[in-house]
């Protein structure tokens, strides 16, 4: 893969003569002009935002009072009433957030998710006849984080005589289920200003109204931030608005260990520190998703959240720990085994790679690697348990899947997502022909320079007049993530000592330097093979280094995006 940096022409002079700005650092100015906060208003609104300031008014989003009016009379008339999830990280959140404070506000309420491979994603009228089955005085359902495309669901929930509320982050199609309600800030017709919040956070936003509206004290609500932000991180939503205020202080309340689940989380993962980033996105998270992954059934992650005996969650928290390690070591392999597939049949513009022996959980992770890996569309397939071929894509700037989904549908059984993630479905028989389609699709929106892995570097630091103090700073625009991510910075003038090698098969490197050192996870075999260079220049992001009381700085080299200063700096 082919990779170029991309250095930042843009200007701050200007900006650092408002008074308003007067205290933030010109590498904090420097990464948010970068990323369209022009403005110094813009910036302040950024920086300084809070729960006060910074949450719309739920009544905005099309249907919330209708929602909040058929719950709250659920909940007046002893109706049971039973929340309809989804299996991922953000369904086990939004069931948690929604199930809990119903309760807290009265209701009788329960929870439904689907089995992954038995029946899909999405309200089903086989989960109604479940919940039926396992509570038949159920007579309201909501649904969080699904339902917008349930459409046989939801009727079939209507013709046993229920009441059922949708709530959903998910676009829309071209008609709305026919629900009762239907609570979507991305439904055609909604006004609400945000569209990036996730399944946890629509739930959020809705109890907040209904707490309001039933005059009963907010902080019940307020108190299960720190899940929204572990679903709002997971989910991948834009780390923007509101969310990004909802993030900061859910992670707040991870960190006091106000809750017991998450205190027990950081025991058993080690995490040393917790950020949304690293602590959220790359461990908890994953081992969430990895019950629904692997076992299909998310109930047991669901269930530590409201039990109180500390050994139960922690026995749970360990289960999925070791659910989450199997995940790591299946996708590992069949990650191997695909790239072996593109080997052999030759890499294409599109990848496209089918096997009987990817698990359906995780076609998703290996599109995923192979995307980042080749920078290209890619098509991950295995067969599932009615004979068709479920299939997880990814892709790159300038080919949109869900458009592309509308090109070559003859090609298709189903299908739907977003621009870069998406899921469908098609029948062996169509393989091939889906393969040459979405090839050919790429020959028209693509060129080379779409194949370029582009890095957008936000600021160059000199490791010459670095300081401890740029690690505070960078703090300040924290949380990072989706339409916010971690800044692209560039180490200039770098000389560092004899490297160190570190690790069990002494894979790392480490080379001192007079204000920062550098750091090169596994690179310890490219760094010999260039020569073993003193002087580099490198993608990545400085942390502080604490060890036995001394306080240092060091510079965490990105893979291998690192070059002899002798080097010039264009596509290598």
């Amino acid at each position: 893969m082919k990779k170029k940096w991309i250095y930042s022409k843009n200007k701050i002079d200007e900006l650092k003569k408002d008074k308003r700005l007067t205290g933030v650092s010109d590498i904090v100015l420097q990464i948010l002009v970068n990323r369209g906060y022009t403005q110094a208003d813009e910036i302040e609104s950024f920086l300084f935002a809070n729960m006060d300031n910074a949450l719309h008014d739920t009544r905005l989003m099309k249907d919330a009072e209708t929602a909040v009016a058929i719950i709250k009379e659920a909940i007046e008339n002893g109706e049971e009433i039973v929340v309809y999830s989804d299996y991922d990280s953000d369904g086990v959140n939004s069931a948690v957030v929604m199930t809990s404070l119903l309760r807290k506000a009265g209701a009788k309420a329960e929870f439904y998710t689907n089995n992954r491979f038995t029946q899909g994603y999405g309200m089903m009228p086989s989960g109604v006849d479940q919940i039926l089955e396992h509570h038949p005085n159920t007579k309201l359902i909501v649904t969080c984080d699904n339902g917008i495309m349930a459409f046989e669901g939801v009727q079939h929930a209507l013709d046993k005589g229920l009441k059922v509320v949708v709530t959903d982050h998910h676009e829309q199609g071209d008609t709305l289920p026919n629900a009762h309600a239907v609570v979507d800030p991305k439904r055609h017709d909604c006004e609400y200003p945000f569209k990036g919040l996730c399944g946890a956070g629509v739930a959020f936003k809705l109890m907040l109204l209904l707490f309001w509206e039933m005059e009963l004290p907010l902080e019940p609500v307020y108190d299960t931030l720190d899940i929204v932000a572990l679903a709002t991180v997971g989910d991948i939503v834009p780390l923007v608005d509101e969310n990004r205020v909802m993030v900061q202080e859910g992670l707040k309340m991870i960190r006091d260990n106000k809750r017991a689940v998450f205190r027990i989380f950081q025991e058993v993962t080690e995490a040393k520190e917790i950020n949304a980033h690293w602590t959220l996105g790359f461990i908890y998270v994953p081992m969430i998703n990895a019950i629904g992954r692997l076992d299909g059934d998310p109930r047991r992650a669901i269930e530590m959240f409201f039990t109180e005996d500390e050994d139960e969650i922690r026995e749970s928290i360990i289960y999925l720990k070791d659910l989450n390690e199997k995940r790591k070591g299946m996708t590992q392999e069949m990650c191997e085994r695909a790239e072996e597939m593109i080997t052999e049949k030759g890499l294409k513009k599109v990848i496209v790679v089918y096997s009987d022996d990817f698990h359906e959980g995780i076609v998703g992770l290996i599109a995923g690697r192979l995307k980042e890996k080749y920078n290209r569309p890619t098509f991950v397939f295995t067969k599932n348990h009615d004979g068709l071929l479920k299939g997880s894509s990814r892709s790159i700037d300038n080919f949109h899947l869900k458009d592309s989904f509308k090109i070559v549908k003859e090609h298709m059984v189903g299908g739907g997502g977003h621009a870069k993630a998406a899921g469908l479905s098609i029948r062996l028989d169509q393989l091939e022909g889906f393969e040459k389609a979405v090839n050919d699709l790429a020959d028209k929106w693509l060129t080379e320079d779409d194949f370029v892995k582009k890095y957008h570097v936000d600021a160059r630091l000199d490791a010459k007049t670095i300081e401890l103090d740029i690690v505070d700073d960078l703090k300040e625009l924290e949380p990072f993530g989706e339409s916010f991510p971690k800044p692209i910075l560039v180490m200039e003038n770098f000389k560092g000592d004899k490297p160190f090698y570190m690790g069990s098969e002494k894979q790392h490197v480490k080379l001192g330097g007079n204000k920062v050192s550098l750091i090169m996870w596994s690179e310890a075999e490219r760094f010999k093979a260039m020569g073993e260079p003193s002087e580099i220049k490198a993608i990545g992001f400085p942390q502080l280094n604490v060890f036995r009381g001394n306080v240092s700085l060091q510079f965490i080299v990105d893979g291998d995006n690192y070059l002899k200063v002798q080097q010039p700096v264009p596509t290598t």
